[in-house]
């Protein structure tokens, strides 16, 4: 079983999450980004095209890094508010340190 705070990153979660607005502003940019590979397609030479498309694919590779380590890292953050909460819990800790 997959670590479920990858499944949510990966939006594996209830319909109720989801959020029509951004999905269409996603979709939209989407399409204006389509718009101008297929411009520079047809301007560029093969070889040129084929390291503009690897260049694509490392800056997708970086975000994807950042935006999980974002994600994990703020999830965690939430479940240890809510440990502190539930626990109601006043005094310092040991991983009071890591902030």
């Amino acid at each position: 079983m997959k670590n479920i705070l990858y499944k949510l990153f990966h939006g594996q979660t209830p319909k109720w999450d989801s959020n029509n607005s951004a999905a269409a502003k996603a979709e939209a940019i989407k399409k204006r980004i389509a718009s101008e590979r297929h411009y520079f397609s047809t301007i560029m030479s093969d070889e040129n095209f084929t390291r503009f498309k690897k260049l694509e694919r490392l800056h997708r590779d970086r975000h994807s890094i950042q935006y999980m380590d974002t994600y994990i890292n703020a999830f965690r953050l939430g479940a240890m508010i809510m440990c502190a909460v539930f626990m109601g819990e006043d005094e310092q800790h040991e991983y009071d340190d890591e902030f």
